[in-house]
């Protein structure tokens, strides 16, 4: 039977995608494990549709020739994620896990179908899903190269973007105030790992709470310093610069990673930001925290000047 496929016989010469909206999802499992001798084949079409909560393995690989129609062989297991926004996966696209940029995609491979696509991720650092501790429920997104440079992203947008919902703000548990605005500065209180009304990581990190779990609590403390300083500021987008970040990690004795616990915070704020969110930082290990939280993160930040 003669193929109609208008890749295969040639009649697409030309990209013929001229914009469409980002795939976005969250990881459900990260993998582990690489092959020098894989033999993926990747299919001749150059993109794919996806629906929302499927399931597909994301793959990596260093070879420069990864394109539709070739074989690929070195590979790093990445893992697999759920679709939370689906649309068309297109050769290309940049993939991004929590706002970091991993590669772009190379082309898919249909061997499991039709239980789950590979999609096969071009990237210059060959690295296996455990090695950039990527874990469940971060996110993952999938978009056309500068389809939104014309237009700067607002912090609103690209919270959003982010999948980032910032919660109402907790209540001053004594005698101070969220945040203090001054001077064309802003300052906040230190702010604990609480998601509605509870605490996401209690004890200390090193004993009952693992480095994993302390960093995604730092993440969840700068997240509510964001909402403190919305709350204060009326929108994010007033903020010119984060300057200085404080993290406070309740340790068990002789734990003295508290730089990659409080990386959580700082790599979030990164994201958010971009440059503007490049900021000096101290990471404290201290004997205990208030309610016995797993750490503690306070900010600093340079506000823009208003109109007059």
């Amino acid at each position: 039977m003669a193929t109609t496929d208008p890749y295969a016989t040639g009649k697409f010469t030309d990209n013929p995608y001229a914009c469409k909206s980002d795939v976005l999802g969250n990881l459900v499992v990260a993998l582990q494990g690489r092959l020098a001798t894989r033999g993926l084949l990747l299919i001749t079409p150059p993109s794919r549709c996806v629906c929302r909560h499927q399931i597909h393995e994301l793959i990596l690989t260093d070879e420069l020739e990864a394109a539709p129609g070739s074989v690929v062989n070195q590979i790093a297991y990445l893992g697999f994620f759920e679709v939370s926004e689906g649309g068309v996966l297109l050769r290309g696209d940049e993939v991004r896990l929590e706002g970091r940029l991993l590669g772009t995609v190379a082309g898919f491979d249909e061997t499991h179908m039709p239980n789950h696509l590979n999609i096969v991720i071009h990237t210059p650092e060959l690295r296996t899903g455990v090695e950039p501790a990527a874990l469940p429920g971060q996110r993952i997104c999938f978009r056309m190269p500068n389809i939104k440079e014309d237009k700067q992203m607002t912090i609103e947008e690209k919270l959003k973007e982010l999948q980032i919902e910032l919660p109402t703000p907790t209540a001053p548990l004594a005698a101070y105030v969220p945040v203090v605005v001054a001077g064309g500065w802003a300052y906040t209180s230190g702010q604990i790992p609480m998601v509605n009304g509870k605490l996401a990581a209690q004890g200390k990190v090193g004993g009952p709470v693992d480095e994993a779990a302390g960093n995604a609590a730092a993440r969840i403390c700068a997240i509510n310093c964001l909402a403190a300083l919305k709350s204060a500021l009326g929108s994010l987008d007033r903020i010119e610069q984060v300057v200085k970040v404080v993290g406070f990690v309740n340790s068990a004795a002789g734990f003295t990673s508290q730089p990659k616990v409080i990386n959580g915070a700082s790599e979030l704020i990164v994201q958010v930001f971009g440059e503007a969110g490049k900021h000096a930082r101290s990471a404290v290990g201290v004997a205990e925290l208030p309610l016995d939280a797993a750490c503690e993160v306070e900010m600093i930040v340079k506000l823009k000047e208003l109109p007059k």
